[in-house]
Order: C-alpha cells, then structure tokens, then sequence
C-alpha cells in the first residue's frame, strides 16, 4: 500500500466527511544493501574477458536519496474550483476580497506548502458530495469541517486558522456584533490560554480546555461583549493570530527567567478568581522575590542566562515547599467563569504581558 503524507488542513476536511486516514510521513526511498551469498555456498568465479568486462561508472552511494517530487501547476480552473466548492461548503459567499485573499496566497505558497495543496486537492474531491447533498448533508458537513479546522488552529496550524477565517469573517456565524465581532475562534482560543496559564503558573497539566469550558468562556464574552473596551477586543480579536505566535517561538525561544515572569504574572492576574492557584503563586513569587533581594546573586546585573542558572539552584528549595502544599489533581475551571473578568484576563495575556513587559 502505498503511503501518502497528508496535513492538518487536510485531516480537517476528511474528518468532516468520517472517513478514516492514516498519518505518516512522506515516503523515502532507501536502496537496500546488496544480498551475501549463503555461507555454505561458493560463488564461481567469473573469467574476465573483453567482451564481459563492464565499462567503469562509478556511482556515488545515496542510500537515502528523496524522490523527485513533480508539483501540479495551479491552474485558473484548479483556483475557481476550489473557491466555489469551499465557499458552498461553508456557505459563505466570498467577496472580492477575499476571493483575491485565496487567489494570492494560493499562488504564493502553492509550490512550497503541500498542505495547502492536499487541502485543494481533497476539497475539489469532495465535489459530489457538496453539490450533489442534501441542505441537511452538507450542513452536518460544515459543522464537521469547521469544528475541525478550529481543533487544528488550537493544535497550532495556521493554515487551519486561515481556513476557517472565512466562516468566521460572515456576520451570520459571529457571537456578538462590534468592531471587531467576537468569533467562536476567539472564544475557543481563550478557553486554551486560560489553561494553559493556569498549567504554567502550577508546573503541571491539571486544567483542560474542554467543551464546557469553552462554551462558558463563549457564553460569558458574548453577554459581556458589548460593554467591553475597544482596546481589549482588539486585542481578543488578534488572540488566535497572537498567541500561536508567541507559544510557538517567543515562549521557547526566551530565557527560563522570562517564562517564571510570565508564570508569575498570570498568576497573579488569575488568583483572585481561582483559589486553587493562591499558594503556588505566592511561593512563585517570593522565589523571585529572593533571589532578586539577595546580595551574593545580583539578580539585576545577570544576563538570561546567568538568571537562569540562579533559577535552577533554587529549584531544590522551591520543589521542597511545593510539597508542603495540598495536592490539587484537577480545577473545573469552567466553575469560574461566571466570577472572572475574562476578556481582561485573558484578552491581555499574551499580548500585554509578553510584548510589553520588561524583565528586570
């Protein structure tokens, strides 16, 4: 059977249709090494004459030499396919604009993205059962594809985050009207943000963004929407963009002492609404606090990497009145919600604390 590589993007629109797919990853030829001849079996030796002699060529050895892969040029009709069935699928009719949004970043990265053209390829397959469906079928289609796509962006895809900014772009699918409108997106996103906080701040995986709370988290921002700051839904708005950018570069890329900071941060922000995370945020915050009034270590003239090592040589100290603490295996965080000011909290997270503040 042969293998086929094929991308989140994808996965999303095979999924919507339940069919069941394997993930692997790309084919690679490898040429095997030459046969031995059997112990007990000797080979007859070969009498070199002119006529069987063979001309030297020799080759280098490329065991694991990659395929030429040949790309199918996009074509107009590939393009407008494309854009038509998708649009049905979604039942969005795509303006100008966003027809040219398609139309150029297709032609941008079509030779270089093969998720965007496993995307194109498995939409354009699927054209019976858009055009030829039932409204009911092809409503159970999107809601399928949508929640799909919407899972993959939470898993980090940014072509899935693309993908489905169409649905989310008509009014018709929008939480709450304003400048910008609150999308499902958002509010998902923020169900996944606020976990991930509350995971960090506790040095362990206890709170899951699941369907409760992310329909919390929708219920709340949409009541509360209307009265919330244009700043802070601008900042909403950008959330999904936002932080898929930061947890995949900044967030690693930083020193230790920047990640305990942003721990620190969001844990005060949080602990006001969530009494599990009280005491772990207290004893982040006196470590710090320590450290930076200790005369031998000099917290202030340390570069990153010194701060870093300081940090380690507490942990032993740290680690010794964490277990001092009750144990707390889980926190029903979707409990909160009603109390919390989650546009603020949340909203803020990634783009006030990480982008704007100044580690010291």
């Amino acid at each position: 059977m042969k293998l086929n590589s094929i991308n989140p993007g994808v996965i999303a629109i095979l999924c919507a249709t339940s069919l069941t797919i394997g993930i692997v990853t790309p084919a690679i030829t490898v040429t095997p090494p030459p046969k031995s001849a059997p112990a007990n079996k000797t080979t007859p030796p070969t009498t070199a004459t002119p006529a069987n002699i063979p001309t030297p060529n020799p080759q280098p050895a490329t065991p694991n030499k990659l395929p030429l892969v040949v790309v199918t040029p996009l074509t107009p009709a590939t393009l407008k396919n494309f854009t038509d069935l998708y649009g049905q699928v979604l039942a969005v009719k795509f303006t100008p604009n966003q027809q040219q949004n398609i139309s150029g970043r297709l032609r941008k990265e079509w030779m270089t993205n093969l998720g965007l053209r496993n995307t194109v390829a498995q939409t354009i397959a699927l054209e019976p059962q858009i055009v030829r469906g039932t409204p009911a079928e092809r409503t159970q289609l999107q809601i399928k594809l949508v929640a799909n796509l919407r899972q993959q962006v939470l898993d980090g895809d940014t072509d899935a985050l693309w993908l489905v900014s169409f649905y989310d772009a008509s009014s018709k699918n929008w939480l709450a009207p304003g400048k910008p409108p609150l999308t499902r997106m958002t509010t998902d996103m923020s169900a996944e943000v606020l976990c991930f906080m509350v995971n960090e701040v506790m040095g362990k995986s206890i709170a899951t963004a699941d369907s409760k709370l992310k329909d919390a988290i929708a219920t709340k921002l949409t009541a509360e929407y209307a009265k919330i700051p244009a700043d802070t839904k601008q900042e909403l708005s950008r959330l999904p963009t936002t932080w898929l950018k930061f947890k995949g570069s900044e967030w690693f890329q930083r020193g230790d002492d920047f990640r305990e900071q942003m721990r620190i941060h969001w844990g005060q922000n949080l602990e006001a609404y969530i009494p599990e995370i009280r005491e772990m945020s207290k004893l982040r915050r006196d470590r710090l606090a320590k450290l930076k009034a200790d005369p031998n270590v000099q917290w202030d003239r340390m570069n990153s990497i010194q701060r870093q090592a300081a940090l380690q040589k507490s942990n032993l100290e740290f680690q010794a009145r964490i277990g001092t603490l009750a144990p707390t295996k889980t926190i029903q965080l979707n409990n909160y919600i009603n109390t919390m000011q989650v546009a603020t909290a949340i909203g803020n997270s990634p783009t006030r604390y990480s982008l704007r503040l100044k580690v010291k």
